[in-house]
């Protein structure tokens, strides 16, 4: 018996080892020579082995890292079409020559980072862009500066890509012309994160894409918007600041949107809006922060939505309603310092206001539970009014309307009375 468990030991022993063997020889079959032997390939204006970016990734592997040094590389389009690292150092930058794009990715896990590009071309026909990528997956395009571009970067049919860090100043003149900072279409997985976006057509555009992450960007001073999105449902944007453009954000045609934690500041003018919501459904906005807009929300279609802890603060209007919007919930916001808190263009609404605070409710709390004791009616005689016949607003604090007003007052039976708040909050929490 002895005998025969000491066999045993010693072939386990020897098979163990064997296993071993085969399990480290496994691994390393299994790498691919891009993981065994990258390498770097150096790019400069002189005293380097390659002089032209195109050169180096031409002569690169998949998995090499191009390193670009200091210069000014006037190349016109630059393709990449192997997985790469292409990373510049201070003072690189690509010049497209305002041909097409400037670099255009045709592979997948591609990185593009620290590189100044400049100079896409301009066309009616092509979305010409410094960064385009299109059917690929994983790339990632960080702490780049784009300046003088139709388009800043361009995804079109992308998956589980990251766009952080960027800056790009855009050459826009008007809306036809011009071009959008960060464009996506019909891409999913995306990551939009950290970039300031200036003077586009639209800042951020989004369309027929899904599961995306949009967060701590600065998009403002464009011609149309600081974001756009169209049938783009299944999607996260928060503690993005939108300011001083036409209109900040408009969220078109799509669901189950969250919107938290953003701030939409001094988009004025005639048509302009902090957020334009247009055939919006299930979606949730909370927590965000609407100041010096024409107005704060336009809703025009939306229905099932719920806005809650909102702080909309002197705007000339805090909520535009039309009346195709229903059962939509409005609970615990913050009404401050509006010209008109709530206004729309029907006398009977389904949407319902619940635990805001108005800063103009004059009524009490006689049980202290915090809570006023007797409805608010957010929506006034000329408010309702003015929102069928716009030109009325010219009669604001007129005598005849602080007349009509004061008697509103006193009898206020001439205003919507299905939508109100039962519950108004007596004090503000900010």
């Amino acid at each position: 018996m002895k005998k025969i468990i000491d066999w045993y030991h010693e072939n386990f022993r020897i098979s163990f080892r064997y296993s071993r063997l085969i399990a480290i020889f496994s691994f390393f079959f299994c790498l691919t020579p891009s993981d065994i032997f990258s390498k770097e390939l150096e790019v400069c204006i002189d005293k380097c082995n390659f002089y032209s970016i195109q050169t180096a990734i031409d002569s690169a592997n998949s998995g090499d890292t191009i390193r670009i040094r200091k210069g000014i590389y006037r190349e016109g389009m630059i393709s990449i079409s192997k997985p790469l690292i292409l990373e510049g150092s201070n003072g690189v930058i690509l010049d497209g020559k305002k041909e097409k794009h400037v670099l255009d990715i045709r592979a997948n896990n591609v990185v593009i980072r620290g590189l100044n590009i400049i100079g896409s071309g301009v066309s009616d026909t092509s979305e010409y862009s410094g960064v385009h990528a299109e059917k690929i997956k994983y790339c990632v395009i960080e702490n780049n500066e784009f300046e003088d571009n139709a388009y800043a970067i361009y995804l079109a049919e992308v998956e589980d890509c990251t766009v952080r860090g960027n800056v790009s100043t855009g050459n826009a003149v008007n809306e036809v012309s011009g071009g959008n900072g960060i464009h996506l279409w019909s891409s999913k997985g995306i990551r939009i994160e950290g970039n300031e976006l200036k003077k586009h057509r639209d800042g951020i555009y989004l369309e027929f894409s899904s599961n995306l992450k949009i967060e701590e960007n600065y998009s403002h001073d464009n011609i149309r918007y600081g974001m756009h999105f169209m049938f783009s449902s299944d999607n996260d944007f928060r503690a993005n600041k939108f300011e001083n453009n036409s209109a900040g954000v408009a969220v078109m045609y799509s669901k189950n949107i969250l919107i938290e934690n953003n701030s939409f500041e001094n988009n004025w003018g005639d048509s302009s809006y902090g957020l334009l919501l247009k055939e919006i459904s299930e979606s949730i906005l909370t927590k965000n922060l609407f100041v010096h807009n024409t107005v704060a929300i336009f809703a025009d279609g939306c229905n099932r939505n719920y806005f809650t802890h909102n702080v909309l603060k002197d705007n000339g209007w805090g909520v535009r309603i039309l009346g195709n919007s229903e059962s939509n919930q409005f609970v615990q916001n913050e009404f401050k310092e509006n010209v008109f808190d709530i206004s729309t263009n029907t006398k009977h609404s389904t949407n319902s206001f619940r635990e805001n605070f108005w800063d103009n409710y004059d009524g009490y709390d006689l049980d202290l539970d915090r809570f006023g004791d007797i409805p608010h009616k957010p929506v006034h005689f000329f408010g309702y009014w003015v929102v069928v016949y716009p030109f009325l607003m010219v009669l604001y604090n007129s005598p005849v309307v602080n007349f009509l007003q004061a008697i509103e007052k006193a009898f206020p039976i001439v205003t919507p009375i299905d939508l109100e708040d039962p519950k108004p909050k007596m004090r503000s929490r900010v």
